[in-house]
């Protein structure tokens, strides 16, 4: 229900919504009505009239709509402007002219719809709630399957002379398909197949199986009407296949040395500690951040925080572009589209009522960021940026963005409160 404050100009639609009926005095309009008028005066050019000399009856009756869109154009802006710095009313969105009246002899009444970031109060006892952390466990099994990862990862290729391709060896092929129906030869390509790996055609799999470099052989694919690449679908392709280079995969051997190569300790336990301990570093750390989230989340719907609705659409959309690229964006079937857009809703609401909560929280508990604090994060990032420092903020300064990196080491700070406040180790 619409409801008055103390002052009669701003009305109160809801949390979020405001609606001001303003005026501007006569004298104002009739002092931008002559100069908008000689504007007109001084460059249209009428039939009859030299450019400038048109009569000004003439020049009112002809241009009476622009001149008026003019006025109001140069008047209502800065009319709001000044009455929303006296209220200290601050708009999210662009206030929308809802209607207006012009008169040239008493003024223009208008008024105005907008929406602004919702007050608030945080609950005297919003940090009463204690959230204990559980004790995080790490299986063994995990621990052996990123020390398989490691391995995987430190594998080397080498090159075979002396036998003949087995499943599991990277293969440097020459392969070209002839179509038996059309006569017509494929263009040779020069590939890299894994031997024996499940993707790959049997009659692939089957030929290389013993072959050693240099040598030959053919086999023919029939591929079914329904085939997944379109391009082979229902031909029949006779293939040449020439090895051209054999590598073994080697994985090292998982002892104390091979640790040593892998991080600062001096055994395999001493690195399956670290695996561990890092494993606990993160569980605890993405724990953390879930008790936050579920607190936040929690607090905003005791509260009952609104947020405003342009607000909530302008989130959505960079949700949305941040997750898809322009041209998967369009791939999107219509039909899946409406729960795409109403995920990205919800998690927009999400993020701004958590954003505006912190913010409160670090006012309320007086948390905030120095000058010093701020220099010492910019050289941080800078030295991993490998980049000068002074080049860095003077980009930030260029950019208008240090405040932005102000704001968010705030709430990282606020975070970081949050986590001392209501978790238990």
């Amino acid at each position: 229900m619409e409801q008055n404050t103390n002052q009669d100009r701003l009305k109160i639609l809801s949390p979020t919504l405001r609606t001001m009926d303003l005026e501007i005095s006569a004298e104002e309009v009739k002092k931008e009505y002559e100069k908008v008028l000689k504007k007109y005066i001084a460059r249209v050019k009428l039939p009859g009239f030299r450019q400038g000399h048109a009569p000004r009856e003439m020049v009112e009756k002809m241009f009476q709509g622009e001149i008026r869109e003019d006025i109001l154009d140069t008047l209502i802006p800065e009319n709001l402007r000044q009455e929303l710095e006296t209220l200290n009313v601050y708009p999210v969105s662009v206030p929308r002219v809802k209607s207006i009246d012009f008169d040239l002899e008493k003024g223009v009444k208008y008024q105005v719809e907008f929406e602004v970031w919702p007050e608030f109060n945080l609950p005297n006892d919003y940090l009463g709630e204690k959230i204990k952390l559980e004790e995080i466990k790490i299986e063994e099994s995990e621990i052996e399957t990123i020390l398989k990862n490691i391995q995987e990862n430190a594998a080397e290729y080498l090159p075979v002379n002396d036998r003949g391709v087995v499943d599991g060896d990277y293969v440097v092929i020459e392969i070209q398909g002839k179509d038996l129906a059309e006569k017509k030869f494929l263009p040779v390509e020069k590939i890299v197949v894994l031997a024996g790996h499940a993707e790959n055609e049997p009659q692939l799999n089957a030929s290389l199986t013993g072959m050693k470099p240099g040598e030959e052989k053919t086999f023919t694919v029939s591929y079914p009407e329904d085939y997944k690449q379109k391009r082979f679908a229902g031909r029949q392709l006779e293939y040449r296949v020439k090895v051209l280079e054999i590598k073994e995969k080697k994985l090292p051997e998982l002892n104390d040395e091979f640790a040593k190569t892998v991080d600062e300790v001096d055994s395999l336990e001493a690195l399956k500690e670290k695996i561990r301990q890092d494993l606990i570093k993160h569980r605890e750390a993405e724990k953390r951040s879930q008790i936050i989230d579920e607190f936040l989340s929690r607090l905003a719907e005791k509260i009952n925080l609104t947020i405003p609705e342009s607000m909530v659409k302008e989130e959505a959309e960079a949700i949305i572009a941040r997750q898809f690229r322009e041209e998967e964006l369009k791939k999107i079937p219509r039909e899946v589209w409406p729960q795409v857009a109403a995920q990205a809703r919800s998690q927009a609401e999400k993020n701004l009522k958590h954003h505006l909560l912190m913010r409160e929280i670090a006012r309320k508990e007086g948390l905030a960021v120095s000058d010093a604090e701020l220099d010492e994060e910019i050289k941080k990032i800078a030295e991993e940026r490998n980049v000068p420092v002074d080049k860095l903020k003077e980009a930030l300064v260029r950019e208008e963005r240090l405040e932005d990196w102000r704001l968010n080491l705030l709430l990282r700070k606020t975070i970081d409160f949050l986590e001392d406040k209501i978790i238990i180790k």
